[in-house]
């Protein structure tokens, strides 16, 4: 157990230092976000619509989408070297790369989010006045788990293929019941409301538990391509 989860640490670390030296990639991706958030709520100011109501929805949108960026990513540099079976041969256990792919996407998102968060909430003019923080802490970070979790095992399924374009369609079926339980958590954190919120957080805990244990039966052979 010391040593898997040594190596799980091993490619964490490596694919975080990674990403630091192509910093460049990570920054056109917050600046997508940002530009995303700024259109969607100038289009919503310019409507009645009270925007802390469409806050939960433009922010999941955002990150979704922010996620397809940030998962592409998790194999291309093994891929362009030609180097996932020579990893795969000198981790063992193929279930290691999933988990430390997956925790270094996780982490991309969260920190992604952090970002989009205080910037949505600034362009949308919410007050922070009742807001359920343990909820939405609960919903950025567990929404986060969920995409990287089904973003990393996807992109592993495709990254055999001439192309990433089966991605986004497989993505986002899958994702689609997430999508749905983040955005309600979000909203009643917002609104301060506890009621009805426990069902939810139940839901995200099991969605993301499925995925965070199905590559330990599945990810043997999904690298095979």
């Amino acid at each position: 157990m010391n040593g898997y989860l040594r190596n799980i640490k091993v490619v964490y670390f490596r694919d975080l230092k990674q990403e630091l030296r192509g910093l460049d990639e990570f920054l056109s991706m917050v600046v997508f976000g940002v530009m995303l958030v700024f259109i969607t709520s100038f289009a919503f100011q310019l409507t009645d619509v009270d925007t802390s109501r469409i806050l939960p929805a433009v922010l999941w949108v955002t990150i979704f989408f922010a996620s397809e960026l940030a998962v592409q990513r998790s194999f291309a540099r093994e891929k362009e070297r030609n180097a996932i079976d020579a990893l795969l041969m000198a981790l063992g256990d193929k279930s290691v790369l999933f988990y430390a792919k997956a925790l270094a996407n996780f982490t991309i998102l969260l920190v992604f989010g952090v970002i989009i968060l205080p910037v949505l909430w600034i362009f949308c003019d919410v007050s922070l006045r009742g807001v359920n923080l343990w909820l939405l802490v609960f919903s950025l970070v567990w929404g986060s788990w969920g995409l990287a979790a089904v973003g990393t095992m996807l992109t592993a399924m495709t990254v055999q293929l001439p192309n990433s374009r089966l991605l986004p369609i497989l993505m986002f079926p899958l994702l689609i019941p997430l999508f749905i339980a983040v955005v309600r958590c979000t909203d009643l954190a917002i609104l301060g409301v506890t009621e009805g919120a426990l069902g939810w957080v139940y839901f995200v805990s099991v969605y993301d538990l499925l995925f965070s244990l199905l590559p330990l039966i599945l990810f043997e052979f999904v690298l095979e391509g």
